[in-house]
């Protein structure tokens, strides 16, 4: 499960000092994460984890305070400034405790969230392949083997995953297909893939014909994808509308009020250098980043 030789002891000896009292607690939306986001961790280790960090983070600020109050009690500063570094050492301690407890617990929803993007934007092209592998005779069972191969999951990525795991249900715990789809479609985080899994198992159930609903499937994910597709054009063309407003006319406008207002108030050199060598190029890298994220979110 965990390959890293360091990241495993910190998983041991986290376990070790925590795992009785992380398996008492309970849940419910924890494990439904952990496991439609594929991180495979037990619900008493991923706690323990993050109680093991707490207590490396409450050890820290121990020591801190006790090397305040030595220094204090020496003489080596003054008993205001003691104090007063004393609180903002608690404060951080504060902070970190928050913010880690809020990052462990938001952890696998995002990452469930991007395999549910991930997902569903390969959907659409796994599904044109199955549609072409239905044409060529290949039978069911053989197709979603095919898209489950190591190969592929350079192209398909987490749903090639997925399919991975309807193969492990078959071929390692003796499910049949439909069942093992039932059960994927109940644990992936994507509703569409879900739809997908379950209209093939009733097609499966039923003796319908696999083909015409692949069929089907494959003009629906590609009139949606093109929907899709359109959507992010759309929010590009409403960003680049913003950064000619915000970003470059606004900051524009004040480089020209600045320069007509010199002779009245003199000449404003520090703000211009702010504008000019702050501002805008901290405006130009939020809209990079901005875009960035965008475009890895859609993966064109």
């Amino acid at each position: 499960m965990i390959s890293n030789p360091p990241i495993r002891f910190v998983f041991k000896t986290a376990y070790r000092f925590f795992g009785k009292t992380s398996e008492e607690i309970r849940l419910p939306f924890l494990g439904k994460n952990l496991k439609k986001s594929r991180m495979y961790f037990p619900e008493s280790l991923y706690l323990s984890v993050m109680f093991f960090v707490l207590s490396a983070v409450t050890i820290l600020w121990i020591l801190a305070e006790a090397a305040v109050f030595i220094f204090k009690t020496a003489g080596g500063i003054e008993p205001e400034t003691a104090d007063l570094i004393s609180v903002f050492v608690f404060a951080g301690f504060i902070f970190a405790i928050l913010f880690i407890a809020v990052l462990f617990y938001f952890i696998p929803y995002f990452k469930a969230y991007d395999r549910k993007i991930k997902i569903e934007q390969q959907l659409p092209f796994a599904v044109n392949y199955m549609a072409a592998m239905t044409f060529a005779g290949i039978p069911t069972s053989e197709i979603f083997a095919a898209v489950s191969q190591n190969k592929l999951q350079t192209v398909y990525k987490e749903l090639s995953a997925e399919m991975k795991n309807i193969e492990l249900q078959v071929h390692v715990f003796g499910e049949d297909y439909p069942a093992a789809l039932q059960k994927t479609a109940n644990e992936t985080v994507s509703p569409l893939f879900s739809d997908f899994l379950a209209g093939a198992k009733n097609t499966m159930v039923s003796g319908g014909s696999f083909q015409k609903f692949i069929h089907s499937k494959k003009h629906e994910y590609r009139s949606l994808a093109a929907r899709r597709k359109e959507k992010y054009f759309q929010t590009l063309e409403m960003f680049s509308e913003i950064y000619l407003t915000v970003f470059l006319a606004m900051p524009l406008f004040f480089m020209i009020l600045f320069y007509t207002l010199a002779p009245l108030s003199g000449p404003q050199t520090e703000q211009m250098k702010m504008l000019t060598y702050q501002i805008v190029p901290f405006l130009g890298i939020f809209f990079l980043l901005i875009l960035e994220i965008m475009n890895e979110k859609e993966d064109l």
